[in-house]
């Protein structure tokens, strides 16, 4: 836990100087404490840090799902800075996390829990809430100095969350509570309802079901119940619920109408996909979804477990069941992108990459610069040896998505595979910088600056990504 030290050194030396600096006020009383871009500096430092620590999982048809219902979210909610970064930690525990400056934090056990998109959506709309209402900052405000200890050790219980879990999280949560302890909690209990009332606003503006925020409160008791110790759900440690809390939810949704919202075939999907990527064993999943596809009740569950099944047979090379499975999927939603990106999948993993590029190219043309279209798209250009051309698709990921660590991760390899090694060491570089590993960015762009020596541009251009790293690992 020693780099844990090191971060939080530097969240504390920025919130110390947030709370003794005289600020720009942005239209409310926490201004004066720390401002909108400063909360958005720290977020990009927590970013970092839980990138460093915790295991993240990184599929671009997750992301792509949950960035969109996200920023549906936010686009309803009372945000004024809607600048978000959605990190997917694999953590199959129920827990989401709001940090300050748009870090929206996802454990993939969220899916399991939440049975529906409203659900999964209550859940999103309390941690929006957070951020919109500044909690963060107002904390800051009310304790000064004692407050930023607080919110350091709450960053760590995140951080210990997502890596050792259970009582260790809970220890750094309840310990670094120090000075301010009663009036910490009571500020909790206050601003947990406050979230609550607005994220159940959220939710009906969003044209979601407001109720869904009291069934998943509901979920969470049940859930809860007989759970002791380390079987408690993570997201109970830092948000209690109470008889008064689930009533009260109810109670705030009596004057809205009662509607029936009918099921969601892409959230059940992504439900399914959570689960299959994130087993450890495979044989055992095509048991489940085999024997879930026969009992399932409905069309909805039918095919969602289809897709199960289509992932888990490819994933133990059994392409011929599931080719059968897909086309079956495919001519009842020809334009469902799941579903293409599944059928790709099978001719890659079969080293069939000229088939699954046809098809993706097809898919690109109905839905041009789509997120994970065009992420599997490049993995097959890989697979087939055209390292070229996925860096173009790449390089121009790099530009709209410059925080997802994934395709950098991608481009470094594009570049190997072109014999472009300044390239590969300039993103692998940035690959390091978003998670935390100063020390090996600075390494990497060391080996290729006297590569590029000839090369004016690419030297100043390297030479101040330096300057900004060493700025990042100074705490700057």
């Amino acid at each position: 836990m020693i780099r844990i030290s090191l971060i939080l050194s530097s969240i504390l030396c920025c919130l110390t100087l947030s709370a003794n600096q005289d600020l720009p006020t942005f239209g409310d009383s926490t201004s004066g404490i720390i401002s909108l871009e400063q909360e958005r500096r720290l977020g990009q430092q927590f970013l970092r840090s839980i990138r460093a620590q915790a295991p993240t999982l990184d599929d671009p048809v997750l992301q792509d799902f949950l960035e969109h219902l996200i920023y549906r979210l936010a686009s309803h909610s009372q945000l004024e800075d809607r600048r978000l970064d959605i990190v997917i930690i694999r953590n199959g525990s129920l827990n989401a996390f709001a940090a300050p400056g748009g870090i929206v934090g996802v454990h993939h056990g969220l899916f399991r829990y939440a049975q529906t998109e409203h659900e999964m959506s209550a859940i999103l709309s309390h941690e929006l809430a957070h951020l919109s209402q500044r909690h963060f900052a107002r904390r800051v405000a009310e304790g000064k100095k004692s407050a930023a200890i607080n919110i350091a050790g709450l960053l760590a219980g995140v951080i210990l969350a997502a890596t050792a879990g259970g009582d260790a999280a809970l220890a750094a949560l309840t310990g670094s509570s120090g000075l301010a302890q009663n009036q910490s909690l009571k500020y909790s209990r206050e601003r947990e309802a406050e979230a609550d009332r607005i994220g159940i606003y959220t939710l009906d503006e969003a044209s979601m079901d407001p109720r869904a925020m009291a069934y998943m409160f509901e979920r969470l008791q049940r859930a809860s119940r007989y759970s002791t110790g380390n079987n408690i759900p993570e997201f109970l440690r830092t948000h209690p619920v109470t008889n008064d809390r689930v009533a009260d939810s109810y109670n705030q949704t009596q004057n809205y109408p009662k509607k029936q919202f009918p099921a969601n075939l892409d959230y059940q999907l992504m439900r399914v996909r959570a689960r299959v990527i994130t087993s450890g064993n495979q044989p055992q999943e095509i048991k489940h979804f085999e024997a879930a596809f026969k009992e399932s009740r409905n069309t909805i569950q039918k095919t969602a477990n289809q897709y199960g099944l289509v992932i888990s047979l490819t994933n133990t090379l059994a392409f011929d069941k599931a080719r059968t499975h897909i086309r079956e999927l495919r001519e009842q939603h020809p334009l469902n992108i799941p579903f293409r990106i599944a059928e790709a999948a099978i001719y890659t993993s079969a080293q069939q990459p000229e088939i699954a590029l046809d098809l993706l190219e097809e898919a690109l043309e109905v839905s041009p610069n789509n997120y994970p279209l065009s992420a599997t798209y490049a993995q097959a250009l890989l697979t087939a040896r055209k390292p070229h051309a996925a860096l173009e698709v790449l390089t121009n990921l790099s530009v709209e998505r410059p925080n997802d660590e994934y395709v950098w991760f991608l481009l470094a390899e594009a570049y190997g595979l072109a014999n472009d090694i300044p390239g590969v060491h300039e993103a692998r570089a940035e690959f390091f910088v978003l998670n935390a590993n100063y020390d090996q960015a600075i390494k990497q762009l060391g080996y290729a600056l006297p590569l590029v020596r000839h090369n004016f541009q690419q030297t100043a251009r390297i030479k101040q990504r330096l300057e900004d790293i060493w700025m990042m690992k100074d705490g700057g």
